[in-house]
Parts: C-alpha cells; structure tokens; sequence
C-alpha cells in the first residue's frame, strides 16, 4: 500500500527530471549553455529583489487553468517575510529527484528510513511520516527526562539522519560521542546551513558516517550539491541557472528558476553571497562555487543552559505566522530568556503570533518588544538573531 502510494508522490516529473539529471552529468559546458539558454528565452531584467516580487507580484507570475498553484508563506534563512506562488505538484515532485540525487551519495535510496530533526516541530514531539518513512521529532523533545526514550528511539533500526548541520552538532552534545557512536546510522542529509569542511572532516573521522550537504533556498530556483572530490558546490543546471553579480568585493548569487508557472524568479538575488569557484572537477561541468557565505550556524541557550541550535525554531515556520510581521528579530542577552522584536503588518493577530512563539519556544522565557523598524546591518543586511551570551 505505502509503496503505491509513494510512486502516486513521485509523480511525472520527478521521473522526468531523474532522467534529466543523468544526461546533464556527461553534459560539456557549451551543452549547458544551450540548454539553459533554451529554458530563458527572454530576460528584461538586471536582477530582481525581494520587494521587486512584493511590490508588483502579477508581474512575476505565470497562471494556467490547468495548473493550480499555491500560495507559499516563508521567512526562509533571513527571517524576513515573503511570500510568492508554487505550483501545486510539479516542483516539489522535481525537488525530490534531485534530494535524492545528492542523498544517493551517501548510499539512500527512496524512502529509506530517516530520523528528521530539522525545523518540523510536531504537535506530539514525535511523529511518524508514513509516506516520507521518516519519524520526526521536535528538538523541544531532547530534555533529560526523555533521554532514555530518545536512545531507544535512534538504536531501534538502521537510518538516515536528516538535520540542519547546527543540529547534528546539538545532538552528538546531547547523547555524547560514546552513545552517538553506537547508533545505526547509515548517511548524514544536512543542508540549508553552512556546514563547514573542518567540521565535515571532523564528523566523518569520528564516527565515520558519510554526509551529503546541499545549498537550497525555499524559493526552489537553484539548488547545488557540496561535492566532496573537489570540496565546492555544484549547481545543478537543469534545475535553475545560478549567476554570481560581482558588487564591491561581494559575489551575490543570483537565481533563475525553470519553473513554468507560479512565481517566476529571474536574475532574483537569494539574499546569499557566494565566493567564486577556485577548481576544476573531474565529475561533471556544472556551474560552481567555492563557499556559500553569508549562512552561518546560531546557538541559543534554554532555559538549564542547554546549547540548541537556533535554525529549527524559526527556518521550519511556513504558515500565516509571516503575514502577521513585516520582520523579525530574535536576542539572546541571558541563557533561557530571549527577546522578540517585531514589526507588525496590517493583518497583526497578537494571540495567533504570540502562541506560535510560545508552542516553538517552550524551552525559554520569552519577551515580547514591538518596535516600529528592526536596525540592520551597516550593509544593509537584516539579521534575525543575535546571540549575545559570552
């Protein structure tokens, strides 16, 4: 039953875009090129920005009768609302090919088992996925008390282990090296954070289990996968083509989606800076980068002085929580308290915003600081946590 079911999720395109995926391994550059160039037949912009999308949204989107799209609320890793449309099906079909193209690498298979800590914060603490075969559970369920439960849970069966690399860390401090060491662990997925090489080689010699790393956005425009021959990040060019605008001595990565219909992302700058490729590699010739900057790993502090990773409470909001807010700003100045400040939009509710803080946050006092602007960086960059805890 549950394998039909998940053929049913795969869908068309995830077929489709298995295939692409291995005929753009043996691709030249020049066949890159032509595909790309095919999939953006017109391009009227320099780049586009988020409040380019906010201020003329019909301008970016593309619609058909027969494919029903969605509205996707995100803060992604800036903290910053913004909302924009999906088709209903086919793109996420597409990110599932090529997830399980970088996950491949470390030897899993569709629907293998996962144990997933990431930003899914289940109402239970602990919830079983039937289709995605994965149990879920809430960093909010690591507490002492539960310990012996949670041991259990990770030495039951053979899994993969899906988290933020923040949190891999969180949990190796948790369990320690001796008990992590023991689990049945086959492969690390740890994306959507910087993941450092020092610590990559640190987890890899300690308790050998292989990693793969990629560098998404939740916008789903491009996406690359951290190869380990050659140590940079490979994008995948069938996805969405990734451009590097050099301003200063920064490197923005812009993004263009393939995307058909929903909201269409052209020379869109990520919010993410990027430093320029250094090598070749022997695997493919797909468009590089060396490093991903600008995404780091947050720390915070609950309440018996417990290190968490910060990313799980705010990366894995994706509901009305943004409409409320036009930004968000989270300090830590004490272990176990933390400030909010907000800057309320039009469509404010105090008591749904306030609780769905208060649900993520249980771990931590919480104070609650509504503010007319949040101060941004003197580049100009908004930052949604600060951590301020010697």
């Amino acid at each position: 039953m549950f394998k039909f079911l998940r053929k049913l999720v795969l869908g068309p395109a995830y077929f489709y875009h298995v295939h692409l995926i291995k005929k753009s391994k043996r691709w030249s550059r020049s066949d890159i090129e032509n595909y790309q160039a095919q999939k953006i037949t017109t391009l009227d912009v320099d780049f586009t920005t988020k409040d380019d999308i906010r201020n003329n949204p019909d301008m970016y989107l593309r619609k058909s009768l027969f494919v029903p799209i969605r509205q996707v609320r995100t803060g992604g890793t800036s903290g910053t609302p913004f909302k924009f449309f999906q088709d209903l099906f086919f793109t996420r079909q597409k990110e599932r090919a090529y997830l399980f193209d970088i996950w491949r690498d470390v030897g899993y298979k569709g629907f293998d088992y996962k144990i997933v800590v990431r930003g899914n914060m289940p109402k239970k603490a602990i919830a079983y996925n039937m289709i995605n075969n994965s149990l879920v559970i809430s960093q909010n369920y690591f507490v002492e008390e539960h310990r012996a439960h949670i041991v259990e849970l990770f030495s039951k069966k053979a899994c993969f282990l899906h988290v933020y690399p923040s949190t891999l860390l969180f949990l190796v401090e948790f369990f320690g090296d001796d008990t992590f060491q023991k689990f049945p662990i086959k492969g690390v997925l740890a994306g959507s954070e910087a993941f450092p090489i020092e610590q990559m080689t640190w987890f890899k010699k300690k308790f050998d289990v292989p990693i793969a790393h990629w560098y998404g956005h939740s916008e789903y425009a491009i996406l690359a996968r951290f190869c380990h021959n050659c140590k940079e990040f490979h994008f995948y060019p069938t996805y969405g083509k990734m451009d590097l605008l050099k301003e200063d001595h920064d490197y923005k990565i812009l993004a263009t989606g393939f995307q058909r219909y929903g909201t269409q992302f052209r020379r869109y700058f990520t919010g993410d800076f990027a430093k320029p490729s250094q090598n070749d590699c022997q695997l493919d010739n797909y468009n590089k980068v060396h490093a991903i900057v600008g995404r780091e790993q947050d720390f915070i502090f609950d309440n018996k002085g417990v290190k968490r990773a910060f990313g799980p409470y705010l990366f894995g909001i994706h509901n009305e929580f943004w409409d409320y807010i036009l930004d968000i700003q989270f300090i830590q100045k004490t272990k176990g308290n933390i400030e909010v400040k907000f800057v309320v939009s039009k469509e404010f509710n105090e008591t749904a915003f306030k609780t769905i803080i208060k649900d993520r946050f249980e771990l931590y006092n919480v104070q609650f600081i509504r503010v007319e602007q949040i101060e941004k960086t003197v580049s100009g960059k908004h930052v949604y946590f600060r951590q301020q805890v010697q």
